[in-house]
């Protein structure tokens, strides 16, 4: 039992810091898109989704992440805060 949990516990340990590999630096990342771009995706989400335009920004954001690309996540994620926005 006590090498179970211990092989549990070190195999979180291995998935954490594999993870933490993977995301170095991701906090510091931005997306290089203007405003006006970034309004423009927005509004065009709106228009071919409606009320689930957010919804499909962040598919799209995890869709990126789920390939390693962590600019187009960031700017997915920049997208669905325009919506946000759009739609209040």
């Amino acid at each position: 039992m006590f090498l179970t949990l211990l092989a549990v516990g070190f195999g979180i340990f291995v998935l954490c810091m594999v993870w933490s590999l993977l995301n170095r630096g991701a906090k510091s990342r931005r997306a290089s898109l203007d405003q006006d771009t970034i309004d423009n995706s927005a509004k065009d989400l709106i228009s071919r989704y409606g009320s689930t335009a957010d919804l499909e920004a962040s598919k799209l954001s995890e869709q990126c992440l789920a390939i390693g690309d962590f600019e187009g996540e960031a700017v997915w994620k920049l997208v669905k805060k325009a919506i946000s926005r759009l739609q209040s």
